[in-house]
């Protein structure tokens, strides 16, 4: 059985991702990045573009998360960087922006744990 979950222990679980996000940088000239998110938890994602960003650097994240109907808006800072990808940690404004990401990956979970792996 293949788990698309990476748990870690000392973070949120990661969910592998596969969709498209705009970065816009925070800056005097802001501008839209594309970008593809690699990965998702509660605390942040990973992914990968061609811009380049600085380490703490301050991004907004606009994404509309797979199966949900809307786009969201989330601040982050880039804490890690690979190459072409990047790590970004949440910085939420609210409780609810928090709870709203917990109860969307809880969703995920949930629908993985049900879904039957296939095997040859």
């Amino acid at each position: 059985m293949t788990n698309n979950i990476y748990n870690y222990g000392y973070r949120a679980p990661r969910f592998r991702a596969d969709f498209r996000l705009l970065l816009q940088a925070r800056d005097h000239n802001p501008v839209l990045l594309d970008a593809r998110c690699i990965d998702l938890s509660e605390d942040g994602l990973a992914a990968e573009t061609n811009a380049v960003l600085e380490m703490g650097e301050r991004v907004l994240i606009i994404m509309t998360l797979p199966g949900t109907p809307t786009s969201i808006r989330i601040a982050a800072s880039v804490t890690n960087r690979q190459i072409s990808s990047y790590g970004f940690a949440f910085i939420f404004s609210s409780q609810n922006e928090r709870i709203q990401m917990r109860e969307y990956l809880e969703s995920r979970r949930s629908a993985e744990a049900k879904s039957p792996e296939l095997s040859e």
